[in-house]
């Protein structure tokens, strides 16, 4: 943009003398405004898009990509329905799972939870649950350290060989800490399920041992989750050989809408297919929304930022009426007057865009560890589990809105020297002089 004279003389007006210091102060502190606007945007767009991928990656992984209800009640999973949807292109597999809320009770401790039936070798295939407890060492590890204990206690993960054999268990890691639970432990079930006994109309319960602990490093799931054999669960729920639903996992990287509709056909009239995002339709919508207020409340610091850059340009052009003048009076064209004043402007915001952009991208590649060291050394806690439901501070870097800030945060710097250059194209040389 503009001739080599042209730049030569922006980027002079740029360096100001000792008597135009206060205009490099106020240019410096837009740079500085445009560098910690750009810089927070990236930040945190990529927090809440992690945020977002992370859930819903932790669900899927968890839960499977699709599910299947009954229309009425109950779900019977018959071997022809599981063949049917195991035969669908895309289908990985096809988890009948039977699902209810239950009391436990542990001591003088009572919480309420979800307790989840399962096959035992479906469980044992389940990764983000079996992989902390038998897993390679290389998973336990990774799975294991989502869930440091205080202190770094040793612990005892169990061992998913005897699930099935009895009405045994696996809970989450953060369940056991809060009933005071190990493995070998033993802790009642109550159902809300009646049953007819002797002594009259009594809930279901049962004594269950905790053959196992997992770790997802999801809260929600570490401390509200159950898992036992399928029929156990049944017998608990009291749905027969029924199930509440049928987990679907997609094979690779396929397409889910794709599957979904294929499942739709196998499936027919027993049942109706969902993705987790419709399940989950309500929070995710609130995170796009909340995403989206963040994003605009933010963006007013740049905008801020390039009222500086006005405010400096306008004062730039004063002090430099005269050199203004005399251009002119050499013969250059009003427009190579604006178009110095617009690079001045699109340099400074420029710069600032330029260190925003490596300083968000080096923030938002690092933000764990970051987070770690500031918890360690000011004892704060800066993300609560329990509040954000997962124990890493996630971060996902879009490339394309890393892009469209930085082309944002360049827009206002060259609206904002539009005025400023426009007033300097305008000024008359004879009047400059005679002010001089």
């Amino acid at each position: 943009m503009g001739s080599a004279v042209e730049r030569l003389i922006a980027f002079r007006y740029l360096r100001a003398r000792r008597d135009e210091g206060f205009i490099s102060v106020i240019a410096g502190f837009s740079l500085i405004g445009i560098t910690l606007g750009v810089g927070t945007l990236i930040v945190v767009m990529s927090v809440m898009n992690g945020f977002r991928v992370e859930m819903l990656a932790q669900m899927s992984s968890i839960s499977g990509q699709l599910g299947v209800q009954s229309n009425r009640g109950a779900l019977e999973p018959t071997p022809d329905l599981l063949t049917r949807m195991a035969a669908v292109p895309g289908v990985a597999s096809a988890t009948p799972t039977a699902e209810g809320n239950l009391m436990a009770v542990a001591g003088d401790r009572v919480r309420g939870v979800v307790l989840r039936g399962m096959r035992p070798d479906d469980l044992r295939n389940r990764a983000p649950l079996a992989s902390a407890i038998e897993g390679t060492p290389e998973s336990r590890e990774r799975y294991r350290a989502l869930c440091k204990v205080e202190g770094d206690k040793p612990i005892d993960w169990g061992t998913l060989k005897g699930f099935g054999d009895d009405f045994s268990v696996v809970i989450g890691r953060r369940l056991a800490e809060l009933m005071n639970l190990k493995v070998g432990d033993r802790l009642q079930l109550v159902s809300p399920v009646s049953v007819a006994t002797p002594l009259g109309v009594m809930p279901r319960s049962a004594a269950v041992k905790v053959a196992a602990i997992f770790c997802t490093g999801m809260y929600d799931y570490d401390s509200n989750f159950i898992y036992a054999p399928l029929q156990d669960a049944q017998h608990m729920l009291n749905l027969g050989p029924n199930v509440t639903g049928i987990e679907v996992f997609v094979a690779g990287k396929g397409s889910t809408d794709a599957t979904r509709r294929l499942l739709m056909q196998a499936v027919g009239s027993e049942g109706w297919v969902f993705d987790w995002f419709q399940a989950n339709a309500g929070f995710f919508s609130a995170v796009v929304a909340q995403t989206n207020m963040i994003f605009l409340v933010l963006t007013m610091i740049v905008i801020v930022a390039a009222f500086n850059i006005v405010s400096s340009l306008v004062m730039l052009v004063r002090t430099k009426t005269a050199d203004i003048a005399i251009l002119r009076t050499m013969g250059a064209s009003r427009a190579a007057i604006m178009r110095i004043f617009l690079l001045d402007g699109l340099a400074i915001g420029g710069a600032g865009t330029v260190l925003g952009v490596v300083l968000g991208l080096a923030f938002a590649r690092n933000i764990e560890a970051i987070r770690q060291w500031l918890q360690r050394t000011f004892d704060i806690v800066l993300f609560d589990q329990t509040l954000y439901l997962l124990a890493e501070l996630p971060s996902q870097i879009e490339w394309s809105e890393v892009a469209g800030i930085a082309a944002m945060a360049l827009v206002f710097a060259l609206l904002a020297s539009l005025y400023p250059a426009a007033r300097a194209a305008r000024l008359d040389p004879v009047e400059g002089l005679r002010r001089e």
